[in-house]
């Protein structure tokens, strides 16, 4: 194993428990939602962005209506963000059972829990 932890290959996940690949199979699950909810976020501000330049609209200091604020992609999008900080704290959640349950070795779980805030100690 080297400082960043084993590569998490087939062989090993053959090995692993059937909590373990449970819990591997929840973080794939979480993965894919994060990454639909953000390119979501991302398609909503392009698009947002994109209307406003085509109708003309710019930035202005005092909006008059609503869909003047610069800041009105926040606010369409504010359900997804909302749901995608769910996300996240259950991707937190899962990553501490996977400490829990012995797959701290892996280099996958060791760089996600750095990135999510997770101790990772093993």
């Amino acid at each position: 194993m080297t400082d960043g932890g084993l590569p998490l290959t087939n062989e090993a996940i053959a090995s692993m428990t059937d909590e373990q690949r449970s819990i591997l199979n929840e973080l794939g699950q979480y993965a894919a939602q994060e990454l639909n909810l953000s390119k979501l976020i991302k398609d909503v501000t392009e698009q947002v962005k994109g209307a406003m330049a085509e109708a003309g609209f710019k930035s202005v200091a005092t909006p008059r209506a609503l869909h003047e604020d610069p800041e009105v992609d926040i606010l369409i999008s504010s359900k997804s963000r909302h749901k995608i900080a769910n996300v996240e704290n259950q991707i937190r959640r899962t990553l501490e059972r996977a400490i829990q349950v012995g797959l701290g070795k892996y280099r996958l779980i060791r760089e996600q829990c750095a990135n999510y805030g997770v101790p990772c100690d093993v």
